[in-house]
Parts: structure tokens; sequence; C-alpha cells
């Protein structure tokens, strides 16, 4: 009797899920499992749903219990998928190379692996599994910078992942230059971090921006940067970096012009505002204050950027989380214990700008510069930023 029952709780759970019904689906699939059914069907999607809802403790217990009644690649694959995301990364490659080992090691298969050796500091290995196929190219692109960062920073260990910090992140694959800002992260709010940037902050970040560009040699004809949002930031870097301030690519077209952004939020916005200065045939290089991933890490991203996560800057709150207000209840909604608050956007740019400008004197030596910036100058050439204005990706 088990097998028929479990079979029908089974395949009432395969229907719900067809039908996008997934918390239902699981109920059907765990009573399945209840019932002690003597075949790894059941398990298999359990472990499976469960993994796609973030439950990865009861996918494992689920997947491991299918295996328990024998090999089987489908339950092996989302075991070590589900290891993987759990940082459990040595698990994750044996079930990895078992499935290689027995012939069944698709592309996906051997990526995965490598994505695994990888972060066991294992590069050499990683290539070898590193096929001529598309999907493997960001991988194989970003190894020599992998190669760099056992040096500095510790990202070899069982439970750590290069992937994980969006520095390491941004530098691994978009190879954009993090100059950071007065400390990181912030305060959490509903399971998201989030910095409101004060001009304590963007003159930290600022300051920095010119001793990178003093470093550097660069030399700009003038700093492009206009409106309530990106206007402010323009003016305090055109005063620190002595360049003129102009707002649209037609005052000074093929410039050697740094392109000032405040907070952009993915790739689109950064691509945006840097479409119109390449059409007018201007070499820009592109700062952003801040920059909120809306995606995986891309080369479209500005080549320079602040802080990296969700932020606003003080006088240019627009974003939900940056108009969050404690409301002194848990309440249920996105942000609990908080209500959005109404947009904020101090118009007059000349009063940003000044308060500004003040706080970049009235910035004592940064203790940490020559350290946030000799880790790109000393070790780390290969960020797009060093490669302007000769080339542009």
């Amino acid at each position: 009797m088990r097998r028929p029952l479990a079979d029908k709780h089974f395949e009432r759970g395969r229907q719900l899920e067809l039908q996008g019904q997934r918390v239902e689906a699981l109920k059907a699939y765990r009573r399945a499992c209840d019932i002690g059914p003597d075949f790894a069907t059941p398990y298999i999607a359990l472990g499976r749903l469960e993994a796609m809802e973030g439950r990865l403790d009861h996918a494992v217990t689920a997947l491991d219990e299918a295996l328990g009644m024998g090999f089987d690649a489908e339950a092996l694959e989302w075991r070590a998928y589900v290891l993987g995301c759990m940082h459990r990364h040595q698990a994750a490659l044996a079930d990895y190379h078992a499935l290689i080992d027995a012939d069944l090691g698709s592309p996906v298969v051997h990526l995965n692996a490598a994505r695994m050796l990888v972060a066991l500091g294992r590069y050499d290995e990683a290539e070898a599994h590193l096929g001529p196929w598309p999907e493997a190219a960001p991988i194989r692109d970003a190894l020599d910078r992998y190669r760099e960062f056992p040096g500095c920073l510790k990202l070899t260990g069982e439970g750590e992942d290069p992937n994980d910090d969006q520095r390491a992140a941004r530098y691994l694959f978009a190879r954009a230059l993090i100059i950071g800002t007065l400390g990181d992260g912030g305060q959490p709010l509903a399971h998201c971090r989030y910095m409101l940037l004060t001009p304590r902050h963007v003159a930290i970040t600022l300051l920095r921006l010119r001793a990178l560009a003093r470093a550097r040699g660069w030399r700009f004809d003038a700093v492009a940067g206009g409106g309530p949002h990106h206007g402010p930031l323009a003016i305090a870097a055109g005063h620190l970096l002595d360049c003129p301030v102009i707002q649209r690519p037609e005052d000074r077209p093929g410039d050697q012009v740094l392109l000032v952004s405040g907070v952009l939020s993915g790739v689109k916005a950064a691509q945006a505002v840097e479409a119109p200065w390449r059409l007018a045939g201007a070499k820009a290089l592109h700062f952003a204050m801040g920059f909120v991933p809306d995606e995986a890490p891309n080369p479209r991203e500005p080549a320079l950027i602040g802080m990296v996560g969700r932020c606003a800057v003080e006088w240019y709150r627009t974003a939900d989380y940056a108009r969050l207000i404690p409301d002194g209840e848990s309440g249920s909604g996105s942000w609990p214990g908080f209500t959005v608050g109404p947009a904020f956007i101090d118009p007059n740019s000349q009063r940003v700008s000044e308060a500004l400008i003040a706080a970049c004197r009235a910035e004592p030596r940064d203790p940490f510069a020559r350290l946030a910036l000799d880790y790109y100058l000393v070790r780390h050439q290969q960020v797009r930023a060093f490669t302007w204005p000769e080339e542009r990706e």
C-alpha cells in the first residue's frame, strides 16, 4: 500500500508545482516522503523544491534519503548544488566528481565543479574543468584575479567564498575599482543592508578619488554631471580636481571627461549616463559614489565605485529603502517596524556642493587611503579604470 499512496501524493505535488503552487506542492511531497517510500523520486522532488525555497538543510536531508537508496544522478547533482550554496565546497566537489567519474558530467557539472575548486583556492584544477563553452568564459577570464586573492584576503577556507563579497565580485568579474568610503555595510533592515552616505562619507571617497588620479597621472579636461542628484558631486569633484564642470556632451566633445554619478541602480542606469558621452566621442571615465547591483557583476558597471550595496546620498533619497521611518510597530510588510516616508530631494545643488566641499576641507588625513589604493595600485592592475584613456571595453 505504501508505494501507491506515496505515488498519489507525489503526483499531486507534481501537478501543483506545475501550476506554480509551491507551498501546496511542498506539502504533498512531504506527505509522500512521510509514508516512507522505498523509491527515491519523492525525496528528490522534495529536496529540489526545498532548495528552491531556500531551506537548504531540509533539502540536503531529503536528498540524502534519496541517495541512501542508491546512485541517482539527479539527486547527486541537486545535492552538490545545495552543498555549494551552503559553502560546503569540499562535499559539493565530491558529488560533482562522482558524476564526472560516472561519465555523467555535463558542462554545467564541470563548471560547478570549477566554482567549488575556485572557492577552495585550487585554481589549476579549476582551469582543467573549463571546457570550450561560452558559459566558462567569465570564470576563465577571472582566474588570474582569483589567484591574486590568497595573498591579501582569506578566501580559501570552507565556508568562505569570494563571490559573497560585493567588492571582490566586482573586481573579479566587472573589474571595477572600489574606492570605498567611511566604513561599509550598514544596519540590517528586513534582511537588507543599507547605508546613508553623509557628506563625510562623500568627502572620504572624493579625497581618495583625487589621490588615485594623482597616483595614476590621470588628466581630465572636465568633470561631467548635472541635476540635483549628480550635480553636487560633480561640482565637488571638479573643485578637488581643479576641472571645469559641464553638463552636456556637446559642451566639450572629444575631451577626457570624468563622469560623476550619485547612486546608480544597476547596469542600465550606468549605461544611460555614459551613452551620450560615448556617442559624442568623449573619452569618459565613470565614477559613481554608490552602486546598487541589480544583476551579476558586469563590465558595463562604472569603472570607479565608492560604495557597493544599497545606499543613498543624503540630499537625494528616492528609493524606498532610503525613506524608511521607524513606526514603533513590528508590522508585516516588506519593512517590518518601518514605514516608507516621502521622497526627499534637495534642489539647491550649490548649497549641497558647498557642504561637500566643506566636508572635504574638514576631513583629516585618511589613514586607510594608502591601504585602499595600494590594493589596486600595487597588487591588482587588471581593473578597467587602468586602461583609460587608451582602451575601452
